[in-house]
């Protein structure tokens, strides 16, 4: 593994970014754009490299936020016909400026507070200008996006999600947490059915290998990276590994060039860092994990995102509240080469 550079993207954000890439090579980057975990009122925002992960200049909001709420969590992906789209979702009671801490934020904002609809977001000029459609599906006040939109064959797209079981925050812990897939059949216009990939699973990353799709989620509990994967077009799934140990959490999948599967995810033991491991062409056996990137001990961070160049090189995106030197949240973007 080579670093080859490494950039301040964006300044000020928490972000949990995600990165993806059209077939002009273009990298869409989302992500929230506050300096906290959702606790105030923001917007998922979209930058735009036209560089190869040089500079992400912003480019425009797929959902803006009402008052004394905000939008937050997503997926993100492209349509068969280039459309850039996102589903965002986020939560009310948020206030505008103050970020309350610990408790205090516990009692007054986060247990008051409930789940909103997700909103599809499609973008047909480059990510600048969105058409919003609210999610029409059942229980979709309980949905929370997260991860990728995927193409799959003749128009059907697959998003990922996670299940909380009910849209009021206070009773998220007595809620059924669930990770599963959502379909459409109309090039991501609308989103028909829903299957379950397992219980007490949340954030989860999807990759499409064609006659297998797999899925590497964070557990609820003790948590860790498990990797499932659904030989029937996201329908069923069957349990397949562990991937991490614990703390070691969220994943990003990555279909490399040559189809060897990467996984970078964040390592929040001891000394914090983003780490990454490289699976064969279906996803059975992987490497040992590497360290990517040291980020230090008492640092916010993590959630990479990770697309792959042309010419081999890779572009990871991840957040962190500060490093050895940046004291501030912001969005790092690593190139680097196997």
């Amino acid at each position: 593994m080579k670093i080859n550079k490494r950039f301040l993207a964006v300044d000020n954000v928490c972000a949990w970014p995600q990165i993806r890439i059209n077939d002009i090579n273009q990298i869409f980057m989302t992500g929230f754009n506050q300096p906290c975990h959702g606790k105030t009122e923001g917007d998922v925002n979209c930058w735009v490299s036209d560089d190869l992960g040089e500079f992400f200049p912003y480019k425009g909001t797929p959902v803006l936020h009402q008052p004394t709420t905000n939008r937050m969590n997503h997926c993100s992906g492209f349509a068969h016909n280039g459309d850039f789209l996102t589903i965002v979702s986020g939560y009310t009671n948020r206030p505008k400026d103050k970020i309350y801490e610990g408790k205090e934020y516990h009692t007054k904002i986060f247990s008051k507070s409930k789940t909103l609809v997700p909103i599809i977001a499609r973008s047909k000029d480059g990510g600048k200008i969105y058409e919003n459609t609210p999610l029409q599906f059942e229980a979709n006040a309980s949905i929370i996006p997260f991860g990728e939109i995927i193409q799959i064959k003749n128009n059907t797209l697959m998003c990922s999600v996670y299940l909380v079981g009910t849209k009021e925050t206070k009773s998220f812990e007595k809620g059924k947490r669930q990770a599963g897939v959502l379909i459409s059949y109309d090039d991501g216009f609308t989103w028909n059915d829903y299957y379950l990939i397992d219980e007490g699973l949340n954030e989860t990353s999807i990759a499409n290998l064609g006659e297998k799709i797999i899925a590497v989620s964070r557990t609820a509990k003790n948590q860790r990276l498990v990797l499932y994967s659904s030989l029937d077009g996201g329908k069923t799934w069957q349990y397949q590994q562990d991937i991490s140990l614990l703390n070691q959490i969220p994943a990003s999948l990555t279909v490399l060039n040559d189809k060897r599967i990467l996984v970078t995810y964040g390592c929040r033991n001891n000394i914090k860092n983003i780490s990454y491991r490289i699976g064969d062409d279906q996803a059975k056996n992987f490497g040992e994990p590497t360290i990517l990137q040291v980020i230090g001990t008492d640092s916010d961070m993590g959630y990479p995102s990770t697309i792959q160049l042309d010419d081999g090189t890779l572009v990871t995106a991840y957040y962190t509240s500060k490093d050895v030197h940046h004291d501030r949240y912001h969005i790092g973007i690593i190139k680097w080469s196997l």
